[in-house]
């Protein structure tokens, strides 16, 4: 008897949305990190790893603007930066290694059991449409944005990954809209707090 889902990586991923809204929803982040701005330097590189993550880059978020008020802020934004780094190449590995493959295999499945019949001529126009240069450019600039803002990077990732973008352009992609980012946050603390 076979216990494994179908879409293991899919299956994974909606339960682990379940779970973070579960323990969003009874404060269990707010108990768990909400005291990260006291770890000062270690609390900034722990924020950076939480804000790519949905349920977390509010913490995260708000624990760099605190610790741009009291800290250097070249080294908070740094270590910032590189522990979003590390949590985007976590979701990035995850999403292109697994979950992409998984949605491969449902589109080619769906291709099969569902014939595209008189609509062929606006299947083509949107399909030639999504190949275009100009939506793929418009694509990636909408990704770089996603993972620059201090809002959750999942969607920026998997635009990244969809499009076959390889880890050795990710990586200083991603360090260098972080490094912005995470910047824009710390120096807002700096302004505001400091």
């Amino acid at each position: 008897m076979k216990l494994l889902p179908k879409y293991p990586n899919l299956t994974l991923f909606g339960f682990s949305i379940l779970v973070g809204v579960s323990l969003a929803y009874f404060g269990v982040f707010d108990e768990l990190f909400g005291s990260l701005g006291a770890l000062g330097y270690v609390g900034a590189l722990v924020a950076g790893i939480l804000l790519p993550i949905t349920f977390t880059a509010p913490i995260a978020t708000i624990t760099l603007f605190y610790l741009g008020g009291h800290y250097d802020v070249g080294t908070v934004t740094l270590l910032g930066a590189v522990g979003a780094l590390i949590g985007d190449l976590g979701i990035f590995i995850f999403v292109k290694d697994g979950t992409m493959a998984e949605i491969e295999g449902i589109r080619s499945e769906y291709r099969i059991n569902h014939r595209t019949h008189g609509h062929y001529r606006r299947h083509r126009a949107l399909v030639d449409l999504f190949k275009s240069k100009p939506f793929h450019a418009l694509s990636l600039f909408i990704g770089g944005l996603l993972i620059l803002s201090p809002f959750p990077d999942e969607l920026g990732i998997a635009i990244f990954a969809s499009y076959k973008v390889n880890i050795k352009k990710f990586i200083p992609l991603s360090l260098t809209l972080n490094t912005i980012g995470v910047w824009l946050v710390v120096m807002a603390g700096h302004l505001f707090v400091g």
